[in-house]
């Protein structure tokens, strides 16, 4: 058994196991809500990385409190994990009037960690690790104003439109997705298991109703060779 994310060898010692998404997104929420979660194997090191950052999507997604009762516990631990730390005043902005302001997140991080729920949940899907030789990009909060990036997410959602049921990952309010190949046929794009004649993966993650990132995976060599066909 190997990583999913970094492909090393695992032994019964380093087995460690990485969340999909991360359980501090179920934590105060009622038993229910965590049945079948999904988890992968992982070495130390990449679990340890990803611990140190899986806050911060946990805190976006707190910060955003609509008055669901469920979420209020959320929401409090995310406003003391914010104020924790020492430059929490420069991720605050008060609009003019002093009546509304508004969290800035690492956005990096954010796109981090969206790339290792879908390596893991591609791992748990293909039980194949991640190609290395695939490019992956990332649409998420932030994005809105790039028109190229906004092009691609239309046809992404269009595709994905056609497949219409979601996975369920511990309860529908909390995490969902569609993980679906890119295969092409004379001019038809199509979803197929067989990984081997897929040149990329589309992947819509939704956490809470709230976050809504957008992968895209692309193999460029084969895109290249299509193209110059």
């Amino acid at each position: 058994m190997n990583c999913y994310n970094c492909n090393k060898p695992l032994s019964n010692k380093e087995n460690h196991e990485e969340h999909i998404p991360a359980k501090n997104l179920f934590k105060t929420y009622p038993a229910e809500y965590k049945k079948n979660l999904l988890k992968v194997p992982s070495c130390f090191k990449c679990n340890n990385d990803a611990s140190v950052i899986d806050q911060e999507i946990r805190d976006a997604i707190g910060i955003q409190y609509n008055e669901d009762i469920l979420q209020k516990e959320m929401s409090e631990k995310a406003l003391k994990s914010i104020f924790r730390n020492q430059n929490w005043k420069e991720r605050i902005f008060i609009d003019d009037n002093g009546r509304k302001f508004e969290f800035s997140f690492k956005y990096n991080d954010l796109i981090k960690l969206h790339i290792k729920n879908f390596k893991g949940l591609f791992y748990n899907k293909y039980f194949y690790i991640f190609p290395a030789n695939f490019e992956i990009r990332v649409i998420a909060e932030g994005d809105e104003n790039n028109t190229d990036l906004q092009f691609g997410a239309s046809f992404i959602n269009k595709f994905l439109d056609d497949y219409p049921n979601w996975e369920i990952v511990g309860h529908e309010d909390i995490f969902k997705y569609k993980l679906k190949s890119l295969v092409e046929d004379n001019g038809i794009f199509y979803d197929n298991n067989n990984i081997s004649k897929s040149f990329g993966f589309f992947c819509k993650m939704v956490y809470h109703n709230k976050l809504k990132p957008l992968v895209i995976a692309l193999d460029i060599d084969k895109i290249d060779k299509t193209q110059t066909n």
